[in-house]
This record gives structure tokens, C-alpha cells and sequence, in this order.
């Protein structure tokens, strides 16, 4: 291994933030190196400034055919100097470019012309037979190097953040000893979806609980889907769509006292975070499964079953115990 590493993950938040106990080992073996990420352009201001990380880098955006693509890429990556690659989404162009570059090590999955890895691991991450964590720290497997036993996730929250949403919420008339709990409704996966109808439910529940005030979240994208969630919700309920940054969002989770979410990007974020979260699994295919995509660390709470037989009842039941 060299003194200087470049990690890649591209892709949403969810699946970035559980490679962070991958950059942790990392960083614990090799604590003097200059590790970077090169991540998706809307994630580099949550992660710039952790611990683990000399550096995080913007993907370029780079238009035209894929073999141009890695080409231009490879440009980019000879100008970081880097000796040893770790890429965690595989692609084609990734796995070119990095051997145009000529990088020294080369690690990744055996697939999407793998054979131009140096370090090649086979990906049997559909399978679900352990969590994405545990399949992604698998990466360094071959690479000879003191890990650790346990996998940390653990993303901090910056003070600048945390004085955002402290002021968000003096904004709001929320006192500190009110019990924060955050709900997230939406999914990418219509699979995934536990029914609108039920968290507009939960939400009008929640509100009727004294000392507690819901925050409904979600990003700019789900503004036009709030009205399946409000109509006729508690009015101590807070709506945030849209108007917390990755950064805000992170302090939004950490304050709270429980979130609850289906099988999300912002569920990997509180548990990053060191917040519980009670979130709703309804699919038995192995690649989606909890025991693959499940909130990372103890202390959460999975309600695993057909999301039509998940009662509002049931969810309000394990928040419940959260709420001391």
C-alpha cells in the first residue's frame, strides 16, 4: 500500500455513507496517508471535513461516450497522483480510467471489466447474506492491512450545523425541552413504500402526544408530494421538506429523539449520526433485505413484514420507547 489512496463511491447517499467504516479502517491503518473521496456533487458538503479524510472530491462531470469519459477521467485521476484506487461502485469507465491513468493498485469488484483491476473481489452483494457494510469492507480483504474487528459508522455533526437548526427552530417557537421526532415518508422504490395515508396518520398521532413535536423531512424533490402526507395533520407538526441543507439534515436527525423512516438514504444518516431509528421493511428479496440495508449499530428498532400489515398502532408502539 501506498501513502496516498483514492476512494470512489458516486451514487446516492445512502450507499456512500456505509462505506464509511471502509474509509475508518483505512484511516486506523494507515493513519499518515492522504486518503480522498471522490463522491457524487451533492454529498461533498456533508462529508468535507470528516475525521477520516484528507480530501473529498466532486465526480467531473463529463459528457459523451463512456470510453471518452474514462479517458478524460484518467486525466483527472494522474493529476491527484494517486497509487492505490479503491472503487466501490463498479463501472466500466471507473475500472478504464484507471488503468489508463496507471495506477499502481487498483481494487474493486470483478465485474464491468474488473480484469483491469489489480485487486479484484468477486460481488455477491445480491445475495444479502451479511449487511453492505460487511460486504463493502470486504474491498480490503486483499490488501494485507492491520484492520479492526469492529466496523465504525459514525458521520459528526459540524457546530456551524448545529447552530442552523438550532436557530431553525427558535424560529418555530421550539423550546429545548420538546421531544423532536423525525419522519421521513418517502422511498425511491414504490416496493419500499409504506402507505402515505398511514404516516399522514402517524404524523396527525404523534402531534397529539404532549411534549412532542414531528418534523416531517425530505429533500426539494418531495415538495410536490407533501399534500399526500398534510391534509388534516396536527398543526404542531413542523414541515422541513426542502428547506434543511445535507448538513442542516444531519443535526435535524441528531437532535432528534427517534426517526422514523422505510428503507431511505436519511435512516443510514441517523444511524451515522448515533440517532435510533424505527424503520419499515416490507421486501424478502435477498438484495433488499435488512439483514443487507438494515440501520448500521444497536439500538434500532426494524418492523420486518408485508408494509400493508405494518399498523399505525404497531409504529407508534416502538416509538414509544424512545420517548421516555
Amino acid at each position: 500500500m501506498g501513502s496516498r489512496l483514492l476512494f470512489i463511491r458516486t451514487d446516492r447517499l445512502g450507499e456512500t455513507l456505509l462505506n464509511l467504516p471502509v474509509l475508518h479502517a483505512l484511516r486506523t491503518a494507515l493513519p499518515h496517508a492522504s486518503i480522498i473521496l471522490m463522491t457524487h456533487p451533492a454529498l461533498r458538503e456533508l462529508l468535507d471535513g470528516h475525521p477520516d479524510l484528507s480530501d473529498v472530491r466532486e465526480e467531473p462531470v463529463m459528457p459523451g461516450p463512456w470510453w471518452w469519459r474514462a479517458w478524460r477521467l484518467s486525466r483527472v485521476w494522474r493529476a491527484w497522483k494517486p497509487d492505490t484506487l479503491i472503487i466501490s461502485n463498479p463501472k466500466k469507465e471507473y475500472h478504464l480510467a484507471a488503468w489508463l491513468a496507471g495506477i499502481p493498485i487498483r481494487v474493486g469488484y470483478d465485474r464491468k471489466w474488473g480484469w483491469l483491476l489489480t485487486h479484484r473481489l468477486a460481488d455477491r452483494k445480491a445475495l444479502g447474506a451479511c449487511h453492505e457494510i460487511t460486504y463493502n469492507m470486504g474491498l480490503l480483504a486483499n490488501l494485507k492491512l492491520p484492520l479492526q474487528e469492529t466496523s465504525v459508522l459514525t458521520l459528526p455533526v459540524s457546530k456551524q450545523a448545529e447552530e442552523s437548526f438550532s436557530q431553525l427552530m427558535n424560529r418555530l417557537g421550539v423550546g429545548n425541552e420538546e421531544r423532536l421526532v423525525s419522519v421521513h415518508p418517502w422511498t425511491s422504490n414504490p416496493k419500499k413504500q409504506w402507505p402515505l395515508e398511514r404516516f399522514r396518520m402517524l404524523l396527525d398521532r404523534l402531534g397529539s402526544i404532549p411534549g412532542v413535536r414531528p418534523m416531517l423531512i425530505g429533500g426539494p424533490q418531495e415538495r410536490a408530494r407533501a399534500g399526500e402526507v398534510l391534509p388534516g395533520v396536527s398543526p404542531r407538526l413542523m414541515n422541513l421538506i426542502g428547506r434543511l441543507s445535507l448538513k442542516e439534515l444531519a443535526a435535524c436527525l441528531r437532535r432528534a429523539r427517534v426517526v422514523i423512516t422505510n428503507d431511505s438514504g436519511p435512516m443510514h444518516l441517523a444511524a451515522a449520526v448515533g440517532t435510533p431509528v424505527v424503520a419499515l421493511f416490507g421486501t424478502e428479496d435477498a438484495g433488499s433485505h435488512p439483514r443487507r440495508w438494515g440501520p448500521w449499530g444497536s439500538g434500532h428498532t426494524v418492523i420486518h413484514k408485508p408494509l400493508e400489515e405494518i399498523t399505525v398502532e404497531e409504529v407508534l408502539a416502538a416509538v414509544q420507547r424512545y420517548l421516555p
